[in-house]
């Protein structure tokens, strides 16, 4: 399991944590800048020994993190997100382009674009059951793994990449400024 990225509480890494020490054979690879504060606490937890902590890493390696990894993990519980959820974080984005499936919030957008594209496992961020429910199937299930992995990557060269979204602001542009 991967996480490149802002090693902050709104990412439930401490739950991960907890819950990677309750899985067999399963490693979380964790990358990015945290406070020491927060990471020293993530260190005293059971699961920390199967953690790979490779701190800030550069961009050129994140894709090379991913393409080692089975799953990547987005458990955001941010106020700001809320259950209505925001496309503004790319962390859903960044596993689907790299051929991953995603374990994620069940946050309303997140929820569609997973149950539309078929490329990951919607869970309730601080059910820890769930998460390990979902974490098991994927590593159970290996070829649909792999399905839903091919599918969010084709979801993101189709449907969610710059020239797509470059079009609809053109459009939009367009039509503010006929008015």
């Amino acid at each position: 399991i991967c996480f490149c990225g802002g090693i902050t509480e709104q990412w439930c890494h401490d739950i991960i944590v907890d819950m990677i020490g309750k899985i067999d054979k399963c490693n979380y690879i964790l990358a990015g800048k945290g406070k020491e504060e927060y990471l020293n606490r993530l260190k005293q937890k059971s699961g920390w020994g199967k953690v790979k902590y490779l701190g800030v890493i550069p961009f050129e390696k994140v894709a090379e993190v991913y393409q080692n990894s089975m799953v990547g993990i987005a458990l955001n519980v941010s106020t700001q997100i809320g259950k209505e959820g925001s496309l503004g974080n790319t962390k859903l984005f960044e596993y689907m382009l790299a051929g991953i499936p995603v374990i994620c919030s069940d946050n309303r957008l997140w929820k569609e674009i997973i149950t539309k594209y078929k490329c990951g496992i919607v869970v309730d961020p601080l059910n820890k059951k769930e998460i390990v429910t979902a974490i098991q199937s994927i590593f159970l299930e290996p070829e649909k793994a792999r399905e839903m992995g091919k599918s969010g990557r084709r979801a993101v060269l189709k449907y969610f990449n710059w020239s797509v979204e470059e079009k609809k602001l053109c459009n939009l542009y367009q039509k503010l400024a006929l008015r």
